[in-house]
């Protein structure tokens, strides 16, 4: 537990109103146990509590016979029907206390809380974990890290290149860093430009040769490639509009993906809502990638590989997550109930 020179400090660490929040209500700790443990006064841990529930860290709500039993078996009969390796629920909200366009922060922090949790169940097993970028998803799950163990063994490596110049929160590189540093992990950075212009006479493959003909790329290519463990978040296409204001898009390339209606985009990979790669029907497309190829995930479940989509918090991922189901591109799911339903009444 780190130690704080003030309150206010305290107060402001949400790791540190976390652990307050797991002493409390997870292990089950009176307030003056707690107080005794973390050297502050019983009324600081009050404020704490508190403090957690403000700021979402804790959420308390009641679910009509859910929890335990109903979870379980909308799990079970998700992983069926879904015909998924895992389903991992947090309990959502219903439609009816929603629009269609409300993404629900809560929600998406808890789905954050359990995926990684369920990282944290399956890193010690793992040799090279490949993740994605996101300030939605992954971001929350670095937030929520509670490493049971170092894991020196372990490599973490990004999905995609960069895509600005500057790093931000959500940068899939930053977010691989932060796992690996959880851990005592070892972290590689791939370095090279997510996204290239499209040359007639350097087609992907060419691209990729070249890649890997350089020692400081290559090893990310190869790790990314390799990988025993992926996770990754989703965008729907309404968060698009964002790309292009930050000059990472074009509008023309963007309108070029539009016209085949995209439903769903992993690292600028985007799908239809049959599970279609827009970009490979794109001829030519506008533009290249050089992370690894979203598509190739499908190949990599079936060579054994688990691959985590951390995704829901609102009507609107339903048609995403379905899209990328049909593409074939996880075997795990950490969702919601409510989004889980959804699935399958529309499977």
């Amino acid at each position: 537990m780190p130690s704080f020179t003030t309150e206010a400090n305290a107060l402001a660490d949400d790791q540190f109103l976390r652990k307050i929040a797991y002493m409390y209500y997870e292990d089950g700790l009176s307030q003056e146990t707690i107080a005794e443990q973390v050297s502050f006064s019983r009324q600081f841990v009050s404020k704490a509590l508190q403090k957690a529930k403000d700021r979402g860290i804790v959420r308390m709500m009641i679910v009509p016979d859910l929890r335990e039993g109903y979870l379980r078996k909308l799990a079970r009969d998700a992983r069926r029907g879904l015909g998924l390796d895992d389903v991992v629920l947090v309990a959502g909200r219903n439609p009816s206390e929603v629009n269609s366009e409300t993404v629900q922060e809560d929600v998406i922090r808890e789905i954050a809380a359990a995926a990684a949790e369920y990282l944290d169940q399956i890193l010690p097993d793992t040799e090279v974990l490949a993740v994605s970028g996101g300030r939605t998803f992954m971001r929350n799950v670095v937030s929520h890290l509670n490493p049971g163990r170092p894991l020196p063994d372990l490599q973490v490596v990004s999905m995609i290149g960069f895509v600005e110049a500057r790093t931000t929160p959500g940068d899939a590189n930053l977010v691989a860093y932060d796992i690996a540093r959880a851990y005592g992990a070892s972290h590689v950075w791939y370095c090279i430009p997510a996204l290239m212009p499209h040359n007639p006479n350097m087609p992907p493959e060419a691209l990729r040769n070249l890649n890997l003909s350089l020692k400081i790329t290559r090893e990310p290519i190869l790790l990314s490639e390799q990988a025993n463990v992926y996770m990754f978040g989703v965008w729907t296409p309404h968060t698009n509009d964002e790309v292009v204001m930050r000059g990472i898009l074009s509008r023309d390339a963007m309108d070029a993906f539009e016209a085949y209606r995209p439903a769903v985009d992993i690292n600028h990979w985007v799908f239809d809502s049959e599970g279609r790669c827009i970009n490979q029907l794109l001829d030519p497309p506008p533009f290249h990638l050089t992370g690894f190829p979203i598509p190739m995930l499908k190949q990599r479940i079936a060579e054994g590989a688990q691959a985590i989509m951390v995704a829901g918090g609102g009507p609107s991922y339903v048609p995403a997550i379905r899209a990328a189901l049909k593409a074939g591109l996880a075997n795990i799911l950490v969702t919601d109930h409510i989004t889980a339903s959804q699935l399958l009444e529309a499977d």
